[in-house]
């Protein structure tokens, strides 16, 4: 029997009358009630999580929708693939309803070039975009038939000869025009639909001849048509259309003439033709030949040529060549042998009086050195080529033609090689990539900022400097547009939110390398002479005297900027300004794009109370030209120049001369405030800065020399 740990009994004492107590079985509580339990958890669990995501998707929902934009994009085709990039967005039915932000839309369709555009949607009534795809070019594929060699024009530009591909034929009507020698000319409007496809354009050239049959008696007679020998009879000989002097000739024969008109297409037959035998055959030769003869006032011919004369009989025989005199010889012929008769003519010479400037310039009548300076010519009645040459000028050629009892006096002054340069130059140009670029005569003025100018800093010594060359500068900065014809995709990025990238924005975050080297694409699409030297990719140096594209010189940059006076100059030196609005502080009303109230949130330092409108880069040309046109050499972004960056030396220098800046460095100069600055340091137009990378804040405009 078991015990408590105290020794005493564990049965239970019996009940009286006998009854015994005896210990319940334990019996475990069911496992089914906790299970239901849990089940009945979850199920609420999930519901109450339906329920706040239902609750939050409605929410988000009707935020979107109150918030959202609505823009409806229509393409030309109307099928074409339409695709938007950016932000948040749903598409509804071909809208869409988006969240006001800068967007990119790309637009495909089979045949048209892809398009690629940049998108600000603003809060406001729904948006319509109209978006004109163009079509692929095509191919023509031009075929004459038997007639090779024809000449093919589009828009009266040469494309080739048939048999002829035309590729990247670009789409909508065009002037096809064939041109064939002894052909029709033909024309014809052609639309060409493009797309990539091709086309085929089959033509049968109409002849502009038509056979003629010449028989005569005697056999073997030569056919003319004027100084042409079309051979001996019999003969059938291709002529074109229109009247024609035939002469037909046979030694010991007259000459038989008529004269007929040929009709294209139109066979001819001149048959039945009998030559007069001539009892006297006269050979007729000149010096100089091909001189125009006449027998008794009749027409006979190029010398040397033969005659056929009745004997006995005199005739006047006339001789007659530009630049000499006439000579006339009467001839009577006898029968028998031919005779011969030669003829020299004389020269008529006009006097002919030349002044020259330079006196030195070397003097060439046709091709040969006749000597140098003024003179007098004593010239054949003729056309005469002229040519005055001196190094250093540019030759001068002129045709010359004496005319008898006419005195001839010229006077001809060479051109020196820059003034013949400087009479191509134009006032304005319009680059390939679409800038507008200002000339400027420069002149003397003086780089940098005194020592007592608040703000200055210890790298604006004061230089003393000569601008002689003539240069071109571009009226704004080189836009992400622009430079995107250059380096597709290329993007100046955002900064929180804000936008580098719009079309019109300047291009940024690029290095001065990219700007080098877009400069060199210019020059190269427009057949200049590039400026910088590339080697692998990179810029290994420049040619000054190269017309292409280029960076500004920090000199032009800040005669550009601060020389405020019409042509650089007064009385008294140049006006330097201090700020792009002035001389003092604060700038006025839309005075330019820099740090200001609504770029607080992005910067450190901006300028107080002042208010452009713009909180990073605004679109160029946003705000007034300086004195010069130009816009923008203060504020939106700060440009790269072309020269590497050094301290120069103050006091007592030279002045210096059209300078580029050092040859080598690790940095280039960087003028000009940003959108990024608003102390009175930056802001002012003397301020350099320098850097080897790309910023957010730096862009840069196009220059060049005219020549």
């Amino acid at each position: 029997m078991k015990k408590s740990p105290s020794g005493s009994d564990l049965r239970a004492p019996a009940r009286s009358g006998g009854e015994r107590i005896e210990p319940a079985r334990f019996v475990p509580p069911s496992a089914k009630k906790p299970v239901l339990s849990f089940a009945l958890s979850l199920r609420t669990g999930l519901a109450v999580l339906a329920l706040a995501l239902g609750v939050f998707i409605v929410a988000f929902s009707a935020w979107f929708m109150l918030t959202a934009a609505v823009i409806e994009v229509e393409t030309q085709p109307a099928d074409a693939a339409v695709a938007l990039e950016g932000g948040m967005r749903l598409r509804l039915a071909g809208r869409y309803m988006v969240r006001p932000g800068s967007y990119r839309l790309r637009l495909a369709a089979p045949g048209y070039e892809p398009l690629t555009a940049e998108i600000t949607v603003n809060r406001g009534p729904a948006q319509r975009h109209v978006y004109q795809l163009e079509k692929r070019p095509g191919r023509l594929r031009v075929d004459t038939g038997a007639v090779t060699g024809a000449e093919v024009f589009i828009d009266q530009e040469s494309k080739g000869t048939t048999p002829l591909v035309i590729e990247a034929l670009p789409a909508g009507e065009r002037l096809v025009a064939i041109k064939a020698s002894r052909y029709l000319p033909y024309e014809e409007r052609l639309e060409i639909r493009g797309l990539g496809q091709e086309q085929t354009l089959a033509v049968a050239l109409t002849p502009a001849w038509a056979e003629v049959s010449f028989d005569a008696t005697p056999q073997e007679a030569e056919v003319f048509s004027g100084d042409e020998s079309l051979g001996k009879t019999p003969l059938t000989a291709e002529l074109l259309a229109g009247e024609h002097a035939i002469m037909i000739k046979a030694s010991g024969y007259q000459t038989w003439r008529e004269t007929i008109k040929v009709v294209a297409n139109q066979p001819l037959r001149l048959d039945g033709i009998r030559l007069e035998r001539a009892a006297a055959t006269l050979f007729v030769a000149s010096e100089p030949a091909r001189a125009s003869a006449t027998v008794d006032g009749d027409y006979a011919g190029l010398t040397p040529l033969e005659l056929s004369l009745r004997p006995g009989r005199e005739a006047a025989i006339r001789l007659y060549k530009q630049g000499y005199k006439p000579a006339l010889r009467t001839f009577t012929a006898k029968a028998g042998p031919a005779q011969r008769l030669r003829v020299v003519l004389q020269p008529e010479l006009v006097s002919v009086t030349l002044k020259v400037q330079p006196a030195d310039a070397q003097l060439y009548l046709d091709g040969a050195l006749i000597g140098e300076g003024d003179r007098v010519l004593q010239l054949p009645a003729k056309k005469h080529r002229l040519e005055l040459r001196k190094e250093g000028y540019a030759p001068h050629k002129a045709t010359l033609t004496p005319h008898i009892g006419v005195e001839q006096a010229l006077n001809i002054r060479l051109k020196t090689l820059r003034q013949v340069k400087m009479e191509k130059v134009k006032p304005v140009i319009k680059t390939a990539g679409g800038q507008t670029l200002k000339l400027f005569y420069p002149g003397a003025f003086t780089m940098g900022a005194s020592r007592r100018e608040p703000g200055r800093r210890p790298n604006e010594t004061l230089r003393r400097t000569q601008l002689t060359r003539p240069f071109y500068l571009g009226l704004t900065e080189v836009t992400n547009d622009a430079y995107r014809l250059f380096e597709q995709g290329f993007s100046s990025g955002r900064i929180e939110g804000n936008n580098l990238n719009g079309e019109k924005q300047p291009a940024a975050n690029l290095s001065w390398r990219q700007a080098a080297l877009y400069c060199n694409w210019l020059s190269q699409q427009e057949g200049l002479t590039p400026f910088y030297r590339e080697e692998n990719d990179n810029i290994a140096g420049f040619d000054k005297n190269a017309d292409g594209y280029r960076l500004p010189t920090e000199a032009e940059w800040a005669w550009a900027a601060r020389v405020s006076a019409p042509g650089g100059k007064v009385a008294a030196g140049p006006a330097l300004l201090k700020f792009p609005w002035g001389q003092a502080m604060p700038p006025g009303r839309k005075s330019g794009n820099f740090a200001d109230r609504s770029a607080a949130a992005l910067l450190g330092r901006i300028i107080d109370k002042y208010e452009d409108g713009f909180a990073v880069s605004a679109p160029v040309g946003s705000f007034a030209a300086n004195a010069k046109g130009l816009f923008d050499l203060g504020g939106n972004v700060a440009e790269w120049t072309h020269d590497f960056y050094d301290i120069a030396v103050s006091a007592g220098q030279k002045t210096a001369v059209d300078p580029l800046g050092p040859l080598s460095g690790e940095f280039h100069v960087i003028r000009g405030s940003s959108w990024a600055h608003g102390t009175v340091t930056e802001l002012r137009l003397s301020f350099r800065d320098y850097g080897n990378k790309a910023r957010d804040d730096v862009g840069f405009r196009l220059a060049r020399y005219p020549y």
